[in-house]
């Protein structure tokens, strides 16, 4: 269930609260847009084409324009997940910075989707500040609104995440393709789907396969398997985790499926192998 609360500028929501009981996956799409995310209570893992980020309470996280999976996770006390959402559409900047190309933009190529903004006390009383817009929403004005978003984004340059802001705001708008193999290393042991990690590289999910089957001569789905299969293998020999925690940390969730699947490819147990291997 989710409690919402917007300010809109002509139409559209440009600052947004979300109050949400969980559990809830998103699946959000920012094709003309990017914006910034900031979690009063609870969190979310963020997965981007080529990055994952897990965010929590009093931590933001910069998105520009692009595909996401989020997994909203809850404040243990309250139960719930609150979020703000601050949206930076193209034309409104341009019309908050006039004829002013922005100082803080930079002609660089970045390849991050997203950065996360710690805990701090630039950003925390602004977050703040914008309860009272939201419960007086008479006085949210545009030329308040405009100001506010403008705030918003020279205070972001005063984080301890400064260089990495700059870069991302100087390419909001323009959106890097990720090709598959990015996609599926990035998240090689993340529970996406495979229909999940095909819209990530912007792709059908028979075109995802298809391309993939012709350039690497296996399927996705071997290909991770293999990848996690091999990297279980290091951690029964090399490490002290369980075997549940080896099944969750190579991204399954449940065990005898990974037991059986790690039979299958080295016909033994994921615990036979341990003691066979491990000195």
């Amino acid at each position: 269930m989710i409690n919402r609360k917007n300010i809109d500028i002509k139409g559209r929501t440009v600052i947004e609260k979300l109050h949400v009981l969980m559990p809830l996956s998103q699946n959000p799409v920012f094709q003309d847009e990017a914006c910034f995310l900031y979690f009063s209570e609870g969190g979310a893992n963020i997965s981007a084409p080529t990055q994952k980020l897990t965010i929590k309470e009093n931590q933001g996280v910069l998105l520009k324009c692009g595909t996401y999976f989020a997994d909203l996770f809850q404040d243990q006390s309250s139960g719930a997940c609150e979020v703000c959402v601050i949206h930076f559409y193209p034309d409104l900047l341009q019309e908050i910075f006039k004829e002013e190309v922005p100082f803080f933009v930079k002609d660089k190529p970045n390849a991050k989707y997203m950065h996360g903004v710690s805990k701090t006390n630039v950003i925390d009383p602004f977050m703040k500040s914008l309860q009272f817009y939201f419960e007086n929403p008479q006085m949210a004005q545009e030329e308040i609104l405009y100001l506010k978003i403008k705030e918003l984004i020279l205070l972001l340059l005063h984080t301890d995440a400064a260089s990495t802001i700059i870069e991302l705001y100087s390419h909001f708008f323009t959106p890097q393709k990720a090709n598959i193999l990015e996609v599926i290393e990035a998240h090689l042991y993340s529970n996406l789907t495979l229909d999940q990690l095909a819209s990530l590289a912007g792709q059908s999910l028979s075109t995802f396969k298809r391309k993939f089957k012709k350039h690497f001569n296996n399927t996705p789905a071997n290909y991770i398997r293999n990848k996690r299969m091999n990297k279980a293998t290091d951690l029964l020999v090399y490490s002290s985790l369980t075997i549940r925690e080896i099944c969750f940390k190579i991204g399954y969730e449940d065990t005898s499926y990974f037991s059986r699947l790690f039979n299958k490819k080295y016909n033994m147990l994921p615990s036979d192998y341990r003691k066979t291997h491990q000195r």
